[in-house]
């Protein structure tokens, strides 16, 4: 209650405030549209340098059609991670025990990054609402109708941010694990391919072509495979026409042709610096966790000053006192962390895999897949919720269960 209260009084605070990096163009794109009485995206997007999140943007284009404001996003966003606040509770009390379920919510509600997300317009919200719904739907409700429903739920959210594979492949291997019936893994995936094929049919209506999710997977993946790569985000390599990133005849070039010239300079860098790019696979699953302070920077500002920064020449009075800020805000996160890994190390023989493999696998799966592309801190929302569900089972378990460790949770 105390989370959910605060977070409307930074509502309040913030009600005007101008959204900037990606919500602010979020929020731009839905106008735009908007005003033109068009869904994203139309076929003036297809010399941009790629979709952008197509289900939010036409989430917020609904939002203004029946509210005629997007201020009324932030509300969402509240009623939306109360709902991200339940699945977590009945994930721990189901996988777990009923005290680390409390314990967890505690955990999720006193992180700097929970409080602040839902004042900016950004996809981590919608698209973890909507994956959770999914993978509970499967979990605790294997009835087709529910199936059916995953399917679709699946794929709205992969229509939000492109990740919902990492959730698909861990509810299978959870399938498999705990013997589901064939007709489970055909109810899910029929609904899926039906709505793959709803959402690509109408872009394709209004672009020609048929596209289902983001096109972001190029501009991505060249970010952390060249020259003056560090890792993370680093927009402004694609001005710098030295650098791999630059296009010389970008804007007369589709945004598929130049994904297809990122792609494929990214897997030649790939080839020819194999070591170098493992270097920094390594250095990105450091820079994925290094601080929750994320959410702030569309509101307070300072978005791209680390990027920047690394990528060119250091300005160390302004690195600095960034760095402090981030730190500062993720003490609650940073000892979350700390108590994860040693509860992970000190328990995890003891786990029933059948019963955890789907957390493992979207653990391991998203950080996995995410640092195959570059990385920015922000992009471990998706399964920050795991590693909170173990916080708290540690917690459960060296404080309040006195029971032998030796009993399999």
């Amino acid at each position: 209650m105390l989370s959910v209260i605060l977070q409307i009084v930074l509502v309040i605070v913030f009600w005007n405030v101008q959204q900037r990096s990606d919500p602010e163009s979020y929020i731009r794109i839905a106008t735009d549209y908007y005003n033109r009485g068009e869904w994203y995206p139309e076929k003036k997007e297809l010399y941009s340098n790629y979709l952008f999140a197509p289900g939010l943007i036409n989430y917020f284009i609904l939002q203004l059609k029946v509210f005629g404001t997007l201020k009324l996003n932030p509300i969402f966003n509240i009623m939306m991670n109360c709902g991200i606040l339940y699945y977590i509770f009945i994930l721990s009390k189901k996988i777990f025990s009923p005290i680390a379920a409390y314990i967890s919510i505690i955990i999720w509600c006193i992180l700097y990054s929970n409080i602040m997300i839902v004042i900016s317009a950004g996809t981590e919200i919608p698209f973890l609402f909507i994956v959770l719904s999914a993978s509970c739907l499967c979990i605790f409700k294997n009835k087709y109708p529910y199936l059916l429903l995953a399917g679709i739920l699946f794929i709205l959210g992969n229509w939000i941010r492109p990740l919902a594979l990492i959730f698909v492949i861990s509810i299978i291997v959870y399938f498999i694990f705990n013997r589901y019936s064939w007709e489970s893994y055909g109810a899910l995936i029929s609904s899926m391919i039906i709505t793959i094929i709803f959402i690509g049919s109408f872009t394709k209506q209004n672009t020609g072509l048929f596209f289902f999710q983001s096109s972001t997977s190029g501009v991505n993946l060249i970010m952390t495979a060249n020259d003056k790569s560090y890792g993370g985000v680093a927009t402004n390599l694609f001005k710098d026409t030295t650098s791999l990133c630059y296009i010389k005849n970008a804007s007369s070039l589709t945004f598929i042709e130049k994904d297809s010239i990122w792609k494929e300079r990214a897997i030649t860098w790939i080839k020819k610096h194999p070591t170098k790019y493992l270097f920094l696979y390594v250095k990105k699953i450091a820079g994925l966790f290094i601080e929750d302070s994320w959410p702030d920077r569309p509101i307070l500002g300072g978005d791209g000053v680390i990027g920047n920064n690394l990528s060119n020449k250091m300005n160390k009075g302004v690195f600095f006192p960034r760095c402090v800020h981030m730190i500062s805000r993720s003490m609650s996160y940073y000892i979350i962390l700390v108590l994860f890994i040693i509860g992970i190390i000190k328990y995890f023989r003891f786990y029933n895999i059948k019963q955890h493999i789907f957390l493992i696998s979207v653990l391991i799966l998203g950080i996995g897949i995410t640092c195959i592309f570059s990385v920015s801190p922000r992009y471990h929302y998706p399964f920050l919720f795991v590693i909170v569900l173990y916080t708290g089972s540690m917690i459960d378990k060296t404080f309040f269960d006195k029971k032998n460790d030796k009993i399999i949770i």
